[in-house]
This record gives C-alpha cells, sequence and structure tokens, in this order.
C-alpha cells in the first residue's frame, strides 16, 4: 500500500517528514497523533529505506500498542515485519529476559501482581514486628512503589539518619526485595527499576542495546516518569534520533510518579530539538473544543497551544443541577436516553465519567433500575479475582518453582490436610541447607519428622506438581493447566465453598473464562509458553477490559478514559473536594485536577453533559454542595442549562431561560 502524503495536514506532513535529530511533537487531544506516528514508521520504511528492525516505538497501554500494530501493518503489509510497537514495560521485560541474570536472577522469573506484592509487603512487616493490618500494609507499600518509581533505592532513605520514617521504610524495602528475590519474582515498579539498574551498573554489557534501534518514537511523553526518561536516554543516546510525542495539557498520573518536567524540558535536554504543534482536532466539536480551551488556559506552568477544528459549531454543553445525586443521576440518564432515540444511537456510544470510583456505584444502580447495560471500566480486575488468583498461583509456580509466595497459596488449597503446624515443620526443616521450599517437600521424608498422614499429604502434592513441571517441557501450558486444574478440584472447590448461588455461579464462569482464555492465548500466538502469558496478565491494564464492540454504556474514572473517546459523554459530580479533589486542593495539585478535567472535556465526539447535586449525604448527613470551580472556567455562553420539573413546552422554554440567567449570573458572583 502506498503513503499518501497528502492525505496529511500540514503540520502532520512536516511531523512525519522530519526524521533526524530529536523531535518534540505537542499533540493536542484528538488531533491524530497515531496516524502521525503510524505514518512516520511507513514513512522510515517506504520512503527512506529503513529496516524495519531498526523502528522502536513505544506507547503506555496494550489497546494503544495493538492499535498502533495493527495501522502500521495496513501500511506496509509484510514490510512491517521486524519493527517494534510495544509497551515501555513490555520491552523492559524483554530486556530483562535477556540480561537479568547479570543482576542474580533467572530468566524465568515471575511478576508479582498487587495481591502477592502485599502479602509479601505483610511477611515483611510482620518479621519485623510491625502492625501488619491490611490498612498499614497497603500505606506502607504504596509509599514504597512510588519511592521504586523514582529510582529511589532502599541505601537512598535508609542514609537519611534525621528522618526515622525513612530509614524504617529504607529497611522494609530492603527485605522486600531480598524477599522478592528468593522467590525469583519481581513487582511491577521493578520491571523498569532493574532496566535502569543494569543500564547504570552494567552499561558495557548493555552497550549493544544501543545498536538495536536507530530511529525511536514515544508516545504520551507527558506520561514518562524519571526512571523511563533515563531509560529512554540511554536508548537514543547513540544517534540521538528520539521523536517524543506528547501534550502537557494531558499530564494526569504524577500521583504515580509521571513527571510534566520531561516534556516541558525537553528543549533543554536537546537544545536542537524540533518543536511541532498538532492543533487542529478531529474529534470534538468546535463547541467542546472552545469549553477545553477556556477552561486549560488557567493553567499558567503549560506549552501554549489551541485546539481547532474545521467541522461546525456543535450542539450546546449541557447543564444538570438536581436537589440530590439520585435526581441528578435520573435526569442525566433521561438526557442520554433522549439523544440515543432521537438520533439513533447504541448503548457505546455513551459514557458516564467521574473523578473517582466510589461514584460508580450510584451510576450503577440508576441504569441498573432503567434496564440499561453497562460496563464498568477500572473496578476489580478479571485477573485480580479470587477465583483467578488461585489458578495464577498454580501456573505461577509451574513456570518458577522458586515463588514460595504462589507455592504457600497453593499448598492447601483445594484442602489437602497440609496445615500451618506441617509448613512451619518444612520451613524449619530446610533451614541451614541450600534446598527450597518445595526441594524439601519432594523429599520429605529424609528431611522432616513429620506423621504419616502429613507426610503423605506432602509427598503426594509435591510427586503431583512434579509431574505437571516435567510435562511442561513437551507439551502446551494451556493443555497442561487443564489437566492440573482438574485433577485438584478448582471448579468443585469454587462450587462447595460458595453458598450463594449468584455468587457461585458468577466465580465458576468465571474460572471458566479464565481456563478458554488459557487456550485463546495459545491459539493466536505462534509458540507461545506460559512465561508469555504470565507476562500478559502481569501487563494487563484497565483499559484491556473494556469491549469496545459490546452494546453497553461505558463507566469509569477520567483517568481510565484516557485514550478513550464516546459520541456522548456525562461528566458527573461536578462539586469541589469531589472534582476537583479534596486531597488535591489541600497538596497544592489543583493544576492537575484541571488537566484532568480537560481530558475529560476532550473525550466527548458531540455531545457534552455536566452535572451536580446541591446536596449529598455524607456520613449519614446532607451536606451542601458548593460548584466545582472549574465548571465556573468554561465560557458560559456554551452552556444549555436544563431546569428539571414538567409543564407545556412553552413553559420549559422559560424555564430554561431562568436557569440560565440564574445559572451565570451565580457563576459572576465574586468568590
Amino acid at each position: 500500500m502506498s503513503l499518501d502524503l497528502n492525505s496529511l495536514n500540514p503540520q502532520q506532513r512536516l511531523a512525519v517528514e522530519t526524521t533526524q535529530g530529536p523531535l518534540l511533537l505537542l499533540a493536542g487531544a484528538g488531533s491524530g497523533k497515531t496516524r502521525v506516528i503510524t505514518f512516520r514508521i511507513a514513512y522510515l520504511v517506504q520512503h527512506l529505506g529503513i529496516p524495519p528492525k531498526w523502528v522502536l516505538a513505544l506507547t503506555f497501554t496494550n489497546k494503544a500498542a495493538g492499535e498502533m500494530n495493527e495501522r502500521v501493518r495496513e501500511l506496509l503489509g509484510s514490510q512491517s515485519k521486524g519493527l517494534l510497537v510495544t509497551t515501555f514495560h513490555s520491552l523492559c521485560v524483554r530486556l530483562l529476559r535477556e540480561f537479568i541474570p547479570i543482576l542474580g536472577f533467572e530468566r524465568n522469573f515471575v511478576i508479582f501482581d498487587t495481591t502477592a506484592q502485599l502479602q509479601v509487603m505483610k511477611s515483611v512487616m510482620e518479621e519485623a514486628g510491625l502492625d501488619a493490618t491490611t490498612a498499614n500494609v497497603k500505606a506502607t507499600f504504596y509509599e514504597m512503589m512510588q519511592h521504586k518509581g523514582k529510582g529511589v533505592a532502599p541505601g537512598d532513605l535508609m542514609v537519611q539518619r534525621t528522618n526515622p520514617g525513612a530509614v524504617l521504610l529504607g529497611q522494609l524495602m530492603r527485605e522486600y526485595n531480598l524477599l522478592l528475590k528468593s522467590c525469583n519474582a519481581l513487582d511491577f515498579e521493578d520491571i523498569l527499576y532493574f532496566t535502569l539498574d543494569l543500564i547504570k551498573k552494567h552499561p558495557q554489557e548493555l552497550a549493544e542495546v544501543q545498536d538495536r534501534w536507530h530511529y525511536l518514537m514515544v508516545d504520551e511523553y507527558q506520561d514518562t516518569n524519571r526512571v523511563q526518561y533515563q531509560i529512554l536516554r540511554f536508548l537514543s543516546h547513540k544517534r540521538r534520533r528520539l521523536c517524543v510525542v506528547g501534550d502537557d495539557d494531558q499530564s494526569i498520573y504524577g500521583w504515580r510518579g509521571a513527571d510534566m518536567r520531561n516534556i516541558l524540558d525537553f528543549e533543554k535536554d536537546f537544545p536542537d530539538a524540533a518543536v511541532i504543534k498538532l492543533e487542529q482536532n478531529y474529534r470534538s466539536t468546535n463547541v467542546i473544543l472552545k469549553a477545553a480551551n477556556s477552561l486549560i488556559k488557567h493553567n499558567s506552568q503549560r506549552m501554549a497551544k489551541n485546539l481547532w477544528t474545521e467541522r461546525g459549531g456543535g450542539q450546546a454543553l449541557q447543564w444538570v443541577e438536581a436537589p440530590d445525586v439520585p435526581e441528578e443521576l435520573e435526569y442525566v440518564v433521561d438526557k442520554l436516553r433522549q439523544y440515543k432515540i432521537n438520533h439513533n444511537k447504541k448503548w457505546n456510544d455513551f459514557a458516564f465519567l467521574y473523578r473517582s470510583n466510589f461514584q460508580s456505584r450510584a451510576i450503577e444502580e440508576v441504569l441498573r433500575e432503567e434496564a440499561i447495560p453497562y460496563q464498568l471500566v477500572g473496578g476489580t480486575k478479571f485477573f485480580d479475582r479470587k477465583e483467578i488468583q488461585d489458578c495464577l498461583a498454580y501456573l505461577r509456580f509451574l513456570h518458577n518453582p522458586q515463588d514460595e509466595i504462589s507455592l504457600f497459596r497453593i499448598l492447601n488449597y483445594p484442602k489437602r490436610g497440609i496445615g500451618q503446624t506441617t509448613i512451619s515443620a518444612l520451613g524449619q526443616a530446610r533451614t541451614g541447607t541450600k534446598q527450597g521450599l518445595f526441594g524439601i517437600m519432594e523429599h520429605a521424608s529424609a528431611y522432616t519428622q513429620l506423621p504419616p498422614r502429613a507426610l503423605d499429604g506432602v509427598e503426594r502434592f509435591a510427586a503431583m506438581m512434579r509431574r505437571y513441571l516435567d510435562r511442561l517441557q513437551e507439551e502446551e501450558f494451556w493443555k497442561i493447566a487443564k489437566d492440573l486444574f482438574a485433577e485438584v478440584g478448582l471448579k468443585e472447590e469454587i462450587e462447595k465453598d460458595e453458598k450463594e448461588e449468584t455468587s457461585r455461579e458468577r466465580k465458576v464462569n468465571n474460572y471458566l473464562e479464565f481456563v478458554n482464555s488459557l487456550f485463546l492465548f495459545g491459539e493466536r500466538r505462534e509458540n507461545p509458553s506460559l512465561g508469555d502469558f504470565l507476562d500478559y496478565v502481569a501487563l494487563f491494564t484497565d483499559q484491556d477490559g473494556l469491549d469496545e464492540k459490546a452494546d453497553r454504556v461505558s463507566l469509569m474514572t477520567v483517568h481510565a478514559a484516557k485514550g478513550l473517546e464516546f459520541e456522548y459523554v456525562a461528566l458527573t459530580g461536578l462539586i469541589e473536594g469531589q472534582f476537583p479533589n479534596q486531597n488535591a486542593i489541600l497538596g497544592g495539585q489543583v493544576d492537575e485536577e484541571r488537566r484532568l478535567f480537560y481530558v475529560a472535556l476532550t473525550r466527548a465526539q458531540r455531545m457534552l453533559l455536566l452535572s451536580m447535586s446541591k446536596t449529598r449525604r455524607y456520613y449519614g448527613e446532607t451536606q451542601n454542595n458548593t460548584l466545582s470551580r472549574f465548571v465556573e472556567e468554561i465560557d458560559q455562553e456554551l452552556f444549555e442549562i436544563s431546569p428539571l420539573g414538567q409543564g407545556t413546552e412553552q413553559q420549559k422554554k422559560q424555564a430554561a431561560v431562568s436557569a440560565r440567567e440564574a445559572f451565570f449570573a451565580r457563576l459572576k458572583k465574586p468568590g
């Protein structure tokens, strides 16, 4: 397929044809950045004759990487073979599989999910004699993850002698890391952390990596943290053909380590960098773009840009103000239903966006009452459910028998008579030996004085797992997994444990869906391994759980909606303390909250509805609400005010005029 550069606008074409040296592409929301990136890749290969294997494109989500890969294949066909379009974490896993033995790990390491990580954290805190309640474990864990995301090592914390809290956290991080290493396991932050560790401590061994990719492209650059920044500097150091694409106005992940300095200081880091702005929007109406522009200009620390479109003006912003939350949501749902009927739309054209997950409950209640199908994105992930975690623990152990966190989980599930006394005896038996726990179990009679019944249970379990470990060397992993799950009776255990019929049916269906996902994974990839599947699970994101083909309204936080778009967006609960979030207000993070609001506005293609309730129930008491400052910052003339109530069409029109005048009058009041 020939590349039609004339189909691009002038700025897009300039970005595609600028291939030498560093390039900062400031791409506003809906400006066609994915199209530019894919055309740029095709231009390098087709027009400049660059070998595909020299091209690397990085993004943040599997969804974005999949879409980019698909578009590149459409443009290049068989010529795309060899180029790499992937996520940051997937790239780093690839490098770690190759080089991590330098750091003392084995290549078959597993990546622990949050459930397993918290269990490790709990064990470390218990060993240190600290309060290991769920709340304390989570608080300590997330604080530690923030430091890891910034590349902070345990030693960096432990030297802060005037800060006892930092010293203790450093000690806990050190023990946490050691326990992970003993299991040949990494956590999610380690994927980036250890890649940078290799680069810093073993640059000679990794020098040849700089010759693999001559052209680097990075999407969503505003979301990179300092660790990713340093990895990119290393990869691009030799040839400096680094193209970063991003929008500082959409930098919304500071709370998890993203550093907006990376994009704001790009020209300082690369003084010879070309800077190209993409401001023409292909997604939203002019009204929606005017709203977004009028909002974001209130942030001072930004690279100026102004979104515009060749499309017509579009419909006015809808505003709903109701006495309480239930009435607010009922009225919003009524507006959605009217739009659906009048424009012959499907439910998957609609989305509810909100600041915090807790807001979804009230929305779900209204949708259920109205019999409107919906899907919740970003709730409990499929792979985080207990019945799935049990399956994954078996698979993680099969892949990596050193993973004793998973081994402890499956040892007596389903129950097989291996209680805590037996487990303690096994732990004592390996003291002073170099044997792992599983090795002790395989020869328990030689190491322990366990009673016959306990000894039989341990050795039978070990023999069973050894059979499957041996089979894994010769057979497809998904067939082995199905046989293992059947032999241990996972489905039967779910049916026995769950007394409530609806819950039991849901959990059994989840289990069956998981088994099916193993087969589908195997069928859709060439020579996949169990390790490949476990990496896929570990790197699974909220957006991967979104079924875009299902005819259901989408419910999600604004953070989860990043990169998505819907014809009709309802942004609800717009009150001070909720959006912007109270913690952000107190912590001086209102600018990031405003960027988040900007992201919410620019998800809408045709229609945008904003709403609030005058009161809400808070800890059992009725609380009066204050309008979100962000609504006040939007150009007032863009709104259509929707009053509540019944009456003739003439009465409704008059009520609408009165509501609009009252609303604008309130906005104009000082303070």
